[in-house]
């Protein structure tokens, strides 16, 4: 075999190469992807991220030549529970790479907002902001719980950037305590100004800003509906340029449909002349959650993998948030690696897209309810319907994550050819997305 990845370094350490047995009966692994690309076969390694130049047979013993597949785990033996193995293989991972302490606090200091997107799952919610002494509390509780090392502030909201004298005012502390910290905030970006980027690059110590956007302009006006009557269309990729010209990481995540896809590429030209400072910036375009859920989410998965020159072709780096990592992750997500989300009432949740009922404590009394906790997370409890799947290394493990895809599999297989096919066409080069802490849904 021709190897164009190599396996994950991490996990390599962990996972010695599988010993060939005589009279063992080998089939393909579950976790492996096979392709071909321009008259080629390929195999990709979900689990292991290894890909290689290989025609898999449909079957092997040992000695018959295909020894090196084996050691490298494409082949296993046909009675292997594979989704137990990657269970017991995850489960080691998280405990050799945990660490006490919390290592990210999404904050979300107010639930307002100035816009109201037609599609906000906020919706209907109370729009309440953090009080001072819920900000005190919130120090209090970082500076109680918090990992030893460089922790991560995600902010969120509603919209954080109506409430940055919190930031202000938590970012100050944590820095007067010694706090080792990195900031990422996610906003509509209407608020950035030459101001706010100063504080961004001070005290609050922001490394990376996710930017929503709804494609042209007539639709980003009509599904945004800010409160103030002002074109923030043009205001937004300006502060995109700015903050890319100050050195902070900008990851524009667009919100599509079938309505405002037509707009898409005037949507592009737009970005290509009204930001700038490009070097910094990177684009992706997401489903919104109810087109992820509907019976016709493959189309649009279609036309997005399909649009993906576009990004390239404005002077932007493409991201793609479902495509294969080439590095192990023993945690998918921040609910699974032991992060919270600080509500502006001071709540304790495992996510911030988790509905109100997965809440298991407070800033004032800590994890009141281990069971939720312990339980929203449990990484053995992977679904029937996934356990048998290829992408389960890609995915969350455990069955409470809210997200939604009516095709799952088939949206994962399109995307990640689409990425492998890239890969080799680079001649195996690949720079690695955020890591887990920045990860963007």
């Amino acid at each position: 075999m021709k190897e164009i990845c190599k396996p994950d370094a991490a996990l390599a350490r962990v996972v010695l190469p599988q010993k060939v047995q005589p009279g063992v009966f080998y089939v393909p692994s579950q976790f492996v992807l096979s392709f071909s690309h321009k008259g080629t076969e390929y195999a990709f390694h979900t689990f292991t991220k290894q890909l290689i130049e290989a025609r898999l047979p449909s079957s092997a013993h040992a000695g018959e030549g295909f020894d090196d597949l084996i050691e490298a785990m494409f082949l296993v033996p046909k009675d292997r529970d594979e989704c137990a193995y990657y269970e017991s293989i995850a489960g080691m991972m998280r405990l050799y790479g945990q660490k006490k302490g919390v290592p990210t606090y999404t904050i979300m200091p107010t639930l307002a907002c100035n816009a109201r997107c037609v599609y906000c799952y906020e919706e209907g919610v109370k729009q309440v902001s953090m009080t001072p002494e819920i900000v005190e509390q919130t120090i209090r509780y970082i500076l109680e719980t918090r990992t030893k090392d460089r922790i991560t502030l995600s902010w969120f909201g509603g919209e954080p950037l109506l409430r940055p004298d919190v930031i202000d005012r938590i970012t100050t502390r944590l820095t007067e305590e010694g706090v080792p910290f990195r900031s990422v905030i996610v906003t509509n970006g209407s608020l950035i100004t030459p101001e706010i980027i100063d504080r961004m690059l001070g005290s609050w110590k922001l490394k990376r800003v996710q930017v929503s956007m709804d494609g042209a302009e007539p639709d980003y006006l009509a599904r945004k509906r800010y409160y103030r009557d002002a074109d923030q269309y043009r205001t937004v990729m300006d502060a995109i340029g700015r903050l890319s010209e100050a050195g902070i990481t900008v990851t524009v995540r667009v919100n599509v449909d079938e309505c405002n896809w037509p707009g898409i590429p005037q949507f592009m030209e737009d970005m290509r002349r009204g930001v700038k400072h490009k070097k910094h910036v990177s684009l992706y375009f997401s489903p919104l959650m109810n087109v992820r859920a509907g019976e016709d989410d493959l189309a649009m998965w279609e036309k997005i993998v399909a649009a993906g020159h576009l990004i390239s072709d404005a002077g932007f780096k493409p991201y793609s948030y479902t495509a294969p990592s080439m590095k192990f992750r023993a945690n998918r997500c921040m609910a699974d690696g032991g992060s919270v989300v600080i509500g502006p009432d001071g709540s304790l949740y495992p996510c911030e897209h988790c509905p109100p009922e997965s809440r298991f404590g407070d800033i004032f009394r800590g994890v009141t309810d281990e069971n939720a906790k312990r339980t929203f997370t449990r990484a053995d409890r992977t679904r029937d319907m996934c356990r048998s799947c290829t992408f389960l290394p890609e995915c969350t493990s455990f069955a409470s994550c809210p997200w939604v895809d009516a095709h799952c599999r088939e949206m994962h297989m399109l995307v990640a050819l689409d990425a492998m096919r890239r890969i080799i066409d680079s001649k195996g080069t690949f720079t690695e997305e955020p890591d887990g802490d920045d990860a963007v849904c």
